[in-house]
């Protein structure tokens, strides 16, 4: 396989993985944040104290919080690589290094995929060929 193979692959995995934890990201935090507002509303309806409502709303906006960092972490350093794998980029190296690091515990596929980048990134044959 040539090294354009190697990114092509590297690429659409690393989508792919994006795409996965932005989906999920999104999902968690609606059905989180509407469980948040629904406790608050619920608990300001039995007690009949509207001040209860704004710890449902408090809750909901800690999960954004920690949903949008999470996703930074995680669906950032995916998408970049794979877009800069994609457009041959500089900076491809780390931004690939960092996403193998942040795909490889979800096991099977991403332990494979990371594997993959690491030995790909890594490999004295690539570091030439492989901008960053």
């Amino acid at each position: 396989m040539s090294t354009t193979d190697h990114t092509k692959i590297l690429a659409i995995g690393f989508a792919a993985f994006a795409v996965i934890y932005f989906f999920t990201f999104l999902l968690l935090l609606l059905v989180t944040a509407g469980v948040f507002v629904a406790l608050g509303i619920t608990i300001a309806n039995d007690t009949g104290d509207p001040n209860q409502l704004g710890y449902g709303i408090l809750g909901a906006v800690v999960t954004v919080i920690f949903y949008g960092v999470l996703g930074l972490i995680c669906v950032l350093p995916t998408a970049l690589a794979s877009w800069k794998l994609f457009k041959q980029k500089p900076k491809v190296r780390f931004w690939g290094i960092l996403a193998s690091l942040v795909v490889l515990p979800i096991i099977p596929l991403g332990t494979a995929l990371g594997g993959y980048g690491f030995w790909y990134f890594f490999s004295a044959a690539n570091k030439n060929s492989v901008q960053g």
